[in-house]
């Protein structure tokens, strides 16, 4: 899998010919390294628009991702990572006969004020689905769980390596053939 440090690119270098090199045999494999900061979000949705491009997908599916990476790299930073701990957002994307499989985790350190393990938040999970979300009037904290589970088939979580916590979608998108 190529590994980019975005910190230590030219947001200019990271182009839809740069990328494009990363597509092979239908299949893009990409992690992405920055510093936990809110100012590389910019670069991020960037990065994945352009890697969308490539992977054909419509505006639609585009700006739902660029959504979804956005709730995942927020929590990351405002909850797992401490200022300028290194997090990992690592896309996989595979053209298949009848659409385009997609995979994207966003890893912190763990070392965050309020950073949370697996088990932690499949209960959350737990228990903000018993509260149906309807009943649930917080403005904060509706994204990961509300937002994200209705535009893909699979959120997981999982501890990463390094006492971290690894959030990722599974998507599957159907191309209609004419």
């Amino acid at each position: 899998m190529e590994e980019i440090f975005i910190d230590n690119v030219s947001p200019d270098t990271i182009t839809h010919d740069y990328l494009s090199q990363f597509y092979k045999n239908d299949t893009m494999e990409i992690s992405f390294l920055f510093k936990s900061d809110f100012n590389n979000a910019k670069y991020l949705r960037d990065d994945l628009m352009i890697i969308l491009d490539i992977m054909w997908l419509d505006s639609i599916w585009k700006n739902r991702f660029v959504l979804i990476i956005d709730e995942l790299n927020n929590n990351a930073i405002e909850y797992g990572s401490n200022e300028n701990a290194i997090n990992v957002f690592k896309f996989i994307g595979k053209k298949q006969e009848d659409g385009v499989y997609l995979n994207i985790e966003v890893e912190d350190e763990g070392n965050g004020k309020n950073a949370k393990k697996s088990m932690e938040m499949e209960n959350l999970r737990h228990e903000k689905v018993e509260k149906w979300f309807e009943n649930y009037h917080s403005i904060r904290g509706r994204g990961l769980f509300l937002i994200i589970t209705k535009l893909v088939d699979e959120l997981y979580f999982k501890d990463s390596q390094k006492w971290g916590l690894i959030v990722g979608v599974k998507k599957t998108i159907k191309i209609e053939k004419d």
